[in-house]
């Protein structure tokens, strides 16, 4: 396929599309990025140049189908199970022992879970602490792409997503079939899956309040009043006290006043005040 050119000016019109839509932010260095992560979308929404894929976004009666497929393009997939654990530590642990304490449910959020690896190591590593029945275990799965929730839900994986993964747990978590894994059925149950776009306040409104939200390099996708608005709509759905886990290179220290950061050792998080 050869390539097509974009000029700077449909550069800049798609790029605030994109970032009004989702959120996702392409700066003046990524003009090349983008038109790379486009090029295919040319070809299946049948259109000439980019200044037309514009307007097929904005007026064409296929614009929705087509930006749930975009969603997929420009979604960035990388993860792995046992990811950055110091932080599913901290679950098992402190925020595990508050929902003790208080004789309720445990209410999990993993916001943006890409394929499925977070929820289901937040699953297994819960099942594997047994101190709580998982019964009394709510863990919620929303991501932006229909194409890695359709990865999720079929619950199968290959070794690059087992990188971090104890020997063990694969042993007693998952079973082997044609060069690769499926999550066991216990574990998938304890996790309910959906689309979500992280902007929409009402859909995120509507998840209910949750004892922690993991949205975990995410927001250096954001820019700084994307940022604020995504956080501050997660402080609506963390009880008082509510745990918020980030990125390790992700800091929200100077963008809102509605957490305070717990720093230790092993691990940076955030309590709603």
């Amino acid at each position: 396929m050869s390539t097509i050119g974009i000029s700077e000016s449909e550069f800049r019109a798609l790029r605030d599309l994109i970032r009004e839509r989702f959120g996702i932010y392409y700066d003046d260095t990524k003009q090349f990025l983008l038109q790379s992560r486009l090029q295919t979308r040319l070809l299946k929404a049948r259109v000439a140049d980019f200044a037309e894929y514009q307007r097929f976004l904005v007026a064409s009666p296929d614009r929705e189908a087509e930006w749930a497929e975009l969603a997929s393009v420009l979604s960035n997939n990388e993860t792995y199970f046992f990811r950055e654990r110091a932080q599913l530590d901290v679950l098992v642990t402190d925020v595990l022992d508050e929902t003790l304490r208080s004789g309720g449910r445990l209410r999990v959020w993993s916001s943006a879970c890409s394929t499925g690896e977070e929820p289901y190591t937040i699953a297994m590593m819960l099942t594997q602490a047994h101190r709580i029945n998982p019964s009394s275990v709510t863990i919620h799965a929303t991501d932006l792409s229909p194409r890695a929730l359709d990865k999720a839900t079929t619950g199968f994986y290959r070794e690059l997503s087992f990188r971090a993964t104890p020997v063990e747990m694969v042993q007693r978590y998952f079973r082997a079939f044609e060069g690769g894994f499926f999550i066991n059925d216990e574990i998938k149950r304890m996790v309910s899956f959906s689309r979500m776009n992280l902007l929409d306040a009402k859909a995120v409104a509507a998840m209910g309040i949750h004892d922690a939200i993991f949205c975990r390099n995410v927001l250096i996708y954001f820019d700084k009043p994307t940022q604020k608005r995504v956080v501050e709509a997660f402080a609506q759905a963390l009880r008082p006290g509510g745990f918020l886990f980030l990125g390790h290179a992700e800091s929200i220290m100077r963008i809102t006043d509605l957490y305070e950061p717990v720093v230790t050792p092993k691990a940076i998080y955030y309590r709603r005040k």
